[in-house]
C-alpha cells in the first residue's frame, strides 16, 4: 500500500503544489488529497484546479464562493475572484460541483475536511457549513466567527472536538503545523508567503516547502496562532 499525502491550501501556489510533489516523491501507488481552497489570492488558479483533478480533492469555501457567485455579473465580484473566475472554464465548476465535502481515511482512523467540525455530532452528519467554515466556536451554538472577530466567549473548534476521529484540516492560517490528539492543521499560509504543506499518512509526518511568494505582513494575514499553552495541549 502506498502513502496518502493530504496537502494544505493551495490558493493559486500551483509551481510549489509541484515542488511538494517532487519532495515527496510521489508514486503510482500514492493517493493525494488536497484540501480544498485551490483558487483565489494566488498566481496559479486554473494550474491548481487542474493539477487536483488528476487527484483528489475536497470542496473548499473559496470552491464553495465561486459556486454560489457562478451568475453574479463580472462588476459584482472582487478584483480577486474575478481574476479566478475569468482564469477558469466550464469544466472547473463542473469539477468544483462534484467534490466532496469530506473524506473519510478509516484505515488510519482520519478524516479529511476543509475547515473544522461541531463536536458530539458524527461527520456523516456534520453541516457542511461547519466542515467549510468552522473556526472560533461556543457549541452548541452553531455560528462560528474568524479569530480575529470572536468573542472572548468562543475558542477555537479543535479545543471542542474529541473525536473518535482525527480531523486533517486546513483553512486557518497556522505559521507551523497545528497537532493535536484529535485534529492537524496544515495551511501554512504559502500564498501569504509562508510554506506549503502535507500530511503524509500512515506515519502523520508533516512535510513543508518553502513559499514562492511574496510574504505578507501580519496586517494583512487572517491567522491564529493555536499555541500548546492555548488549547492545552503539550
Amino acid at each position: 500500500m502506498g502513502k496518502v499525502i493530504i496537502i494544505g491550501d493551495l490558493h493559486g501556489c500551483h509551481d510549489e503544489a509541484v515542488d511538494l510533489l517532487d519532495r515527496l516523491a510521489v508514486s503510482e501507488g500514492d493517493r493525494v488529497v488536497f484540501l480544498g481552497d485551490l483558487v483565489d489570492r494566488g498566481p496559479k488558479p486554473r494550474e491548481c484546479v487542474e493539477l487536483a483533478m488528476r487527484f483528489e480533492c475536497i470542496l473548499g469555501n473559496h470552491e464553495e464562493k465561486h459556486l454560489q457567485q457562478r451568475r453574479r455579473p463580472d462588476a459584482d465580484l472582487s478584483p480577486g475572484h474575478l481574476a479566478t473566475r475569468r482564469a477558469l472554464g466550464p469544466e472547473h465548476f463542473a469539477y468544483f460541483e462534484s467534490l466532496p465535502a469530506f473524506l473519510e481515511l478509516p484505515e488510519h482512523g482520519g478524516v479529511a475536511v476543509h475547515a473544522g467540525a461541531m463536536p458530539g455530532v458524527p461527520i456523516r452528519h456534520q453541516d457542511p457549513y461547519h466542515l467549510m467554515h468552522a473556526q472560533c466556536i461556543r457549541p452548541p451554538e452553531r455560528k462560528s466567527y474568524w479569530p480575529s472577530k470572536a468573542p472572548d466567549t468562543h475558542t477555537f473548534w479543535t479545543r471542542h472536538w474529541r473525536g473518535p476521529e482525527r480531523l486533517i484540516f486546513g483553512h486557518t492560517v497556522v505559521e507551523k503545523p497545528l497537532v493535536t490528539p484529535f485534529a492537524v492543521g496544515v495551511d501554512t499560509g504559502c500564498v501569504f508567503g509562508l510554506s506549503l504543506t502535507a500530511l503524509v499518512l500512515p506515519d502523520w509526518e508533516l512535510v513543508s516547502v518553502p513559499s514562492r511568494q511574496s510574504r505578507w505582513g501580519r496586517a494583512e494575514v487572517a491567522r491564529i496562532h493555536l499555541d500548546a499553552d492555548v488549547h492545552g495541549y503539550s
